[in-house]
């Protein structure tokens, strides 16, 4: 089954009970003349029968009241799939997402520009793209009043709320875990999924240590993943310390770098603690580790790591004597197989633990950088962030509930050119495309959220 792009148009002359298509479709897809067949927008359906139009190419003329019976959000191009007597117009994709401002102009506050760049890099595809919040879901009438943007007379483009019908596919963009945890989010989700048989992908923000369990025990990514123990005891933290001189200290739910310590031990010198504070990287000395950790994280042994992992420290390749780590953007494309859209590297700002632009890490040239570091194997090195990341989706989406479409991994590479596999993030930023050198990848990362779709809702 392939889907087409048609023009579709509404007219008030067209029999209420009939819909009309042109002669070219009607032969593409052979259909009869006068026979009943089902017609889907999203979650609505009609069963009408087919009038033969005269007019020329591949055309689609609803009648008001079936257009409103469908909740049609607008006329014009789109895509439409014919088979077993079935028409489907669409897709519809849905982003959800929170924080909807009331301003028709950002209705969704800075991540409006976000959502305009997904819509925008898929209107060649001609799907039904909206994005909305749980609050907008009527699900008495099972209808959504949905934000799109569409072209204004000047050639700009503009925020519109429009009646539309629930989702073939929902693209999951809540912005944080505690808007995620929200009750309405997630009965939203749950009723999307369940009475409407809509397919979610990316739901739910990862787990450090959910994410640690799937890949260190599969046999084919556990070669990636660093040495790590969950509310790890004291005794813990030093025999680690003892066995690779650093380690990180991470908050097993968090995000953004936020949280995280490095501490580093020399035997003459004492322990060396590093973290972000505000707007400053952090150095302290102690001389004990009893007195690091009591300093920090207080003396109560039970509760003081409760939600805490420790991971083995990577001596990593170094820009500037600045450390590099990779974020690997992935999507799915519409054959539904993994494709890495951009490695965008990451270095630390002076005296950063993590490569994080908010705490003073910046973007470089990937290829310059492993030119810089491995000469003539820089393209080999390339080849194995990339293959080890397709792997390690693969083996994560076997372990997953849920449909994945996009992940950004963070990836590194030891000075002997081994990788490393850190964190991977469900809902990635888009900080690296800003880049001048992947900018163009920020576009096409964009359009395979478009691309996936259709894949999920079975246009292409």
């Amino acid at each position: 089954m392939k889907s087409i792009i048609c023009q579709t148009r509404i007219h008030s002359k067209t029999p209420a009970k009939a819909i009309v298509i042109s002669q070219a479709l009607m032969e593409q897809w052979g259909c009869v003349n006068g026979q009943s067949i089902k017609v889907e927008v999203g979650n609505k359906t009609v069963i009408t029968r087919v009038a033969r139009g005269k007019m020329s190419g591949q055309q689609i003329i609803f009648s008001p009241a079936l257009a409103k019976q469908l909740t049609l959000p607008y006329p014009g191009q789109t895509r439409a799939l014919f088979y077993n007597r079935t028409l489907k117009i669409g897709p519809v994709i849905g982003i959800l997402t929170t924080g909807f401002t009331g301003n028709a102009a950002q209705p969704f506050g800075g991540r409006s520009q976000l959502f305009l760049s997904f819509i925008r890099a898929g209107a060649k595809e001609k799907p039904f793209i909206y994005v909305f919040t749980p609050d907008m879901v009527d699900w008495q009438n099972r209808t959504v009043s949905g934000w799109y943007c569409i072209p204004n007379k000047s050639g700009g483009m503009r925020w519109i709320r429009l009646l539309s019908p629930f989702p073939d596919v929902v693209y999951e963009r809540v912005p944080n875990r505690k808007a995620e945890s929200l009750s309405h989010v997630q009965s939203c989700l749950s009723r999307l999924r369940e009475t409407n048989q809509s397919k979610i992908f990316n739901q739910g923000f990862f787990n450090k240590w959910f994410i640690h369990q799937c890949l260190s025990t599969h046999p084919e990514s556990s070669q990636y993943i660093p040495e790590t123990y969950l509310s790890p005891s004291i005794q813990t933290i030093k025999k680690m310390l003892e066995k690779h001189q650093m380690i990180y200290l991470k908050p097993s739910g968090g995000s953004l770098g936020l949280g995280i310590f490095r501490i580093t031990y020399h035997p003459r010198e004492g322990y060396f603690c590093r973290f972000h504070q505000g707007t400053k990287n952090v150095l302290h000395r102690f001389n004990s580790l009893e007195k690091l950790i009591r300093h920090y994280f207080g003396s109560n042994e039970s509760e003081r790591f409760k939600r805490y992992l420790v991971q083995q420290g990577i001596r990593l390749i170094k820009h500037n004597d600045r450390p590099v780590d990779f974020r690997v953007h992935m999507h799915k494309d519409g054959s539904g197989e993994w494709k890495v859209v951009a490695i965008g590297s990451k270095a630390a700002g002076f005296g950063c633990v993590t490569t994080h632009v908010r705490t003073g890490g910046s973007i470089i040239p990937t290829d310059e950088l492993l030119k810089k570091v491995f000469h003539e194997n820089a393209s080999y090195i390339e080849m194995s962030i990339k293959e080890s990341a397709i792997l390690i989706a693969k083996v994560l989406e076997d372990q997953i509930n849920g449909p994945l479409g996009e992940l950004g991994m963070d990836i590194g590479v030891d000075r002997s050119g081994r990788v490393w596999l850190f964190e991977i993030n469900a809902k990635p930023g888009r900080h690296i495309f800003l880049h001048p050198s992947l900018r163009e990848a920020g576009r096409q990362s964009a359009k395979y959220i478009t691309d996936y779709c259709l894949k999920l809702a079975n246009f292409i």
